[in-house]
């Protein structure tokens, strides 16, 4: 075919170009021809909201997305919210437990060099783990601030307890799991303002609460520990700590050791479980403490309210759940 003087390449691959975009088969698929932006926050929606957390690896993980193209790959990289929220869970061990664990250690050195630094370090971590795997957590975590943390495994065979998270300067919100047990691990106490725990023991709690004197809100789960405990010294005086519930795993915990070594000032709300304190402790503890309870819940409660209005008059609302949720253990 003869092409016209008159033509020039130029006006040869304009013609080329536009017989292209008029074939269906050459068109770019409409998702690549949207901004940049616009695919980041389809992105950011695609992951479950959050308290759920995204799988490190899956259908739901930012990784799948990392997968498709290097277009995308290049906007799921760039775009950190994608990266906010994870999950380590290994509860059922398998070969590659320690495989997983070392990407997040692999993610965790990269977070301080990258855009997507907060994959790992990000504000939200949830790390249920083997014991012996927990080395593997050390790092910087510069952007953390809410843990929910504890090893899948109760040991007690541990001599030399482990130092974790002591790089995560905005960490103040901490969850620990029923096997956690605070000789094993050390955590950052000093800084947190929030903690909820599951299943200490009484000495563990007045431990802890020496260690957080910064704490805001705090709910402990309490089980029993062996009759020759001792408890120790009286917490030093808590300032901040407002909201306080202090729960039983079983009616025998002694919830009143507890109490005796606590003074909260700026205490508001309290809750408790009748079997486990007294109401000349609980008296004793609003006197020597001289906070203004806006609220009191007793739990597992069988006294009649005016009972606990008389011993305790200053208190705003008192609540009493009758639901008997402790029941004795086999010994």
């Amino acid at each position: 075919m003869e092409v016209p003087e008159s033509s020039s390449i130029d006006d040869l691959d304009a013609k080329a170009c536009s017989l292209q975009l008029d074939d269906p088969l050459h068109q770019p698929p409409p998702f690549l021809l949207l901004p940049p932006e616009i695919v980041a926050e389809i992105f950011v929606n695609f992951l479950p909201i959050y308290p759920t957390f995204p799988s490190h690896s899956g259908k739901l993980s930012p990784l799948l997305l990392c997968q498709v193209c290097r277009h995308w790959r290049d906007i799921a990289l760039s775009t950190p919210a994608l990266w906010k929220n994870i999950s380590i869970d290994v509860q059922d061990p398998d070969d590659h437990q320690d495989q997983k664990l070392e990407r997040l250690k692999t993610w965790t050195a990269r977070s301080s060099r990258q855009s997507w630094r907060i994959a790992i370090a990000g504000e939200h971590l949830e790390v249920l783990v083997p014991f012996d795997s927990l080395h593997l957590l050390k790092g910087e975590m510069p952007l953390l601030r809410d843990l929910t943390f504890g090893p899948i495994d109760l040991r007690h065979d541990v001599h030399s307890a482990l130092s974790l998270f002591q790089h995560a300067p905005a960490l103040h919100h901490i969850t620990l799991t029923s096997c956690f047990l605070n000789a094993t691990v050390v955590l950052p106490w000093a800084q947190l303002t929030h903690l909820d725990a599951h299943c200490l023991y009484e000495h563990e709690c007045t431990d802890i609460l020496r260690a957080a004197p910064l704490l805001v809100t705090c709910t402990l789960s309490v089980c029993c520990s062996d009759d020759d405990i001792v408890i120790g010294p009286a917490v030093p005086v808590h300032t901040n700590l407002a909201s306080v519930s202090l729960l039983a795993e079983d009616p025998d915990v002694r919830l009143w050791l507890v109490l005796d070594c606590l003074t909260l000032p700026a205490l508001r709300r309290l809750q408790v479980a009748e079997p486990c304190v007294t109401l000349g402790g609980l008296a004793a503890f609003v006197a020597r403490s001289g906070c203004v309870l806006d609220e009191l819940t007793i739990t597992d409660a069988t006294l009649e309210e005016e009972a606990v209005r008389e011993v305790l008059p200053s208190v705003g609302e008192i609540s009493m759940d009758r639901k008997i949720t402790l029941q004795s253990w086999d010994r």
